[in-house]
């Protein structure tokens, strides 16, 4: 499942990796989320495994997501970034993770495009304005992580449609991969690192559509409210009201379902977000 915006020849050289390991009754799915350069038009009718659909408006990576998931057919389900490169034999190596007892989802190690020695395996949170540090090689085997980079991740169809996708609130771009992660971890669904596949990313200093601190803000204040409990809630709301976007992006937050919602998933999970942050050494955030 591929989400592209303007991604120009990425796009291309992105499926034509991506096809290189794709198993005989693999597919791939682009959802072309409105763009307006044209980038998909290479791959109309040309490749008998690609599917390209369009939304009838800018969903974001999150709702874009979701839209090409529901449009699946396969049991295993692979969300990536339109600007990667696999290695061949990434497909099976990820399904073998996910067939292990309690793997909720998958990913691989994540390396800089143009600088290969550049490596990440898995993230975590920084600190209480939820920064994320990669993290370093912990083992030749699949391990678990708190939190995997969405620039590449897999689950099983039946557990993606069971808890509903990735939120469909979260606007434009951010928050997506953390806050599934999350959700999976306090619904006792482990996330797997598997150290063996390595995926290039091209890391950019721009996004080829405007994100604005409005909107980050706001994605982040939409997790947090979902998931945390009230003091690390009180806590990333101090850290956040200093930014100028911080108005915003909280009107942006009161007038949304996130309070409705974070009922639903605390009704659902098993285990509350301060389980989570002891269990990976996170208690300064």
């Amino acid at each position: 499942m591929v989400v592209s915006h303007n991604e120009g020849d990425n796009l291309r050289r992105t499926i034509h990796s991506l096809l290189a390991g794709l198993p005989a009754d693999g597919e791939i799915i682009v959802v072309d989320d409105c763009s307006t350069d044209g980038s998909t038009a290479c791959l109309n009718d040309r490749y008998a495994n690609v599917a390209v659909v369009r939304p009838g408006e800018r969903l974001g990576v999150a709702r874009a997501r979701n839209f090409g998931g529901q449009r699946a057919k396969g049991q295993m389900l692979v969300f990536c970034d339109a600007h990667v490169a696999a290695p061949l034999g990434w497909a099976a190596a990820l399904a073998a993770a996910l067939s292990q007892e309690g793997a909720g989802a998958v990913g691989p190690a994540i390396s800089a495009m143009h600088n290969p020695q550049h490596k990440g395996y898995g993230m975590r949170w920084a600190d209480a304005a939820l920064n994320l540090d990669w993290l370093g090689l912990q083992g030749q085997t699949p391990y678990p992580v708190p939190l995997l980079c969405g620039c590449f991740i897999a689950l099983r169809r039946e557990l993606f449609v069971a808890i509903g996708g990735f939120d469909p609130g979260l606007v434009v771009w951010g928050c997506e991969d953390s806050e599934l992660s999350l959700r999976l971890w306090t619904r006792d669904y482990a996330c797997v690192l598997v150290p063996e596949v390595e995926i290039a990313h091209l890391f950019r200093p721009t996004h080829p559509y405007r994100v604005d601190w409005e909107v980050l803000i706001y994605n982040t204040l939409r997790m947090a409210t979902m998931h945390f409990g009230p003091d690390r809630l009180r806590r990333i709301v101090a850290g956040l009201t200093t930014r100028s976007n911080f108005p915003a992006a909280f009107a942006r937050l009161a007038d949304s379902d996130a309070w409705a919602r974070r009922q639903q998933i605390h009704a659902e999970r098993l285990y509350d977000d301060s389980w989570f942050f002891r269990r990976f050494g996170m208690d300064n955030v």
